[in-house]
């Protein structure tokens, strides 16, 4: 195994036919030998995310006001401590208060489709049981590498979070071509189950059907987090499929959970614990009442006939009692507003019974469990020290990318859509 830039390892592979299965025997670094029996049509694994380093702080002109702010009060303090600590002009000019680059991932198993000439409309069983099948052999995959622990001295912690399957675009070129192969990966699956997205507000747009990404506006950062972790049941996996890329920036990065706690400052997390949790609180007003609501709040995040799609108020709290909150969480008001809340400690536990950060904090508008708010010099530092945890890849038109939702965050950089050229990424869920 040989080495290359950034560190980054590639597997050497040797491809042997077993019966009708293909077994791929990938050897790592460390001289181990791991061996996945797959059939079909999946080769030359890797260990290299891709996507080159990107500069950071990128262009100040997409960051929130928030963040800049952040930036100005953390540079600022750190100019004070070294002036208190009669520290050297040198280093107060050197201090990097956000990382210089972001770089590629080692926690992502990379999986390229072995035949770029297939198209499935040439397929003789058919293009739905094709892609069906197909589905079916990326399972496997997945089943077989997410999770797992690669046996590597380059990294603390060798633990896969993420794969990354590419070249599918021969395959998969519509919404409705992924959504044959999403219903043949998870169909009759053991363990999990296909999940609905349930954000704090409304849903997302969709394609065919399948949802998009969250529609956050192309000139910010959507910042790492895990998906709807504000929920008492947040999704297991979460996978996007690139079907077209923008013709500038929108990379996607990561974040494991794990690497973010070592980051987000002892203070802040003994400050969630003390004050009890996060308390999570949604309101949705009543449409009958207030068919035009003047909030912008109330407008982001709907009304409860919208949300729950009924009109009854008691199914309306059966809707979220069955996705986990408790019966005491979920209140009409005298306005006919239906008020949700669910406290969560703000922290899970991994695979590996590890105390991670999981939480939302950082978009500074939740108070504690016992209705305090995070202090501001908190949040300001909490934005900061996030980004020392991202890495980046860029998808392509045919990547399909699964994250353990659990264990690892996910985001994206700002991008540029071209005239004939628009980001158009679908997204799905399990339990």
């Amino acid at each position: 195994m040989s080495r290359i830039s950034n560190n980054r390892l590639v597997h050497r592979f040797t491809l042997g036919l077993v019966g009708s299965h293909l077994m791929l025997h990938t050897c790592c670094a460390s001289s181990s030998t791991r061996s996945f029996l797959h059939k079909g049509r999946f080769a030359n694994i890797i260990e290299d995310g891709g996507g080159g380093e990107v500069v950071v702080p990128f262009e100040t002109s997409w960051l929130p006001t928030e963040i800049l702010s952040a930036v100005a009060a953390a540079e600022t303090l750190l100019d004070k401590k070294e002036e208190n600590d009669n520290a050297a002009s040198s280093c107060a000019s050197s201090t990097t208060v956000l990382p210089d680059h972001l770089s590629p991932p080692m926690f992502v198993d990379v999986f390229d489709y072995n035949d770029p000439s297939y198209n499935v409309e040439n397929d003789g069983v058919g293009k739905e049981e094709s892609l069906s099948q197909l589905g079916r052999e990326a399972r496997s995959i997945i089943d077989d590498a997410l999770d797992t622990k690669r046996n590597s001295e380059d990294v603390e912690d060798s633990t896969i979070n993420a794969v990354l399957f590419r070249g599918l675009s021969n395959c998969i070129q519509t919404a409705q071509d992924f959504k044959t192969f999403w219903s043949g990966c998870i169909d009759g699956a053991e363990g999990r189950n296909e999940m609905t997205y349930v954000p704090f507000g409304t849903g997302r747009n969709t394609l065919d059907g399948v949802d998009l990404v969250t529609p956050f506006p192309p000139s910010m950062a959507l910042k790492c987090h895990n998906e709807m972790s504000y929920n008492p049941r947040p999704a297991g996996w979460i996978a996007f499929y690139c079907l077209e890329a923008a013709s500038k920036g929108g990379e996607t990065i990561l974040a494991r959970n794990a690497d973010l706690t070592k980051y987000v400052s002892t203070e802040l997390q003994q400050f969630v614990k003390e004050h009890g949790g996060i308390l999570y609180r949604r309101e949705y007003y009543d449409e009958r009442r207030n068919p035009n609501p003047s909030s912008d709040i109330h407008r982001h995040m709907g009304s409860w006939q919208k949300k729950t799609g009924t009109n009854d108020e008691k199914d309306a709290i059966s809707f979220f009692t069955n996705l986990g909150f408790s019966l005491e969480g979920v209140n009409f008001d005298e306005e006919g507003t239906l008020i949700v809340e669910n406290v969560h400690p703000g922290f899970i536990k991994d695979d590996d019974d590890r105390e991670v950060w999981f939480n939302v904090l950082y978009m500074g508008l939740f108070k504690l469990a016992d209705g305090t708010y995070i202090p501001s010099d908190m949040l300001q530092q909490l934005m900061l020290d996030e980004w020392r945890a991202v890495h980046v890849l860029k998808l392509h038109p045919g990547d399909w990318i699964v994250l353990n939702n659990q264990s690892m965050q996910h985001g994206r950089l700002p991008f540029v859509d071209g005239p004939d050229q628009k980001r158009t990424i679908l997204t799905v869920y399990t339990d």
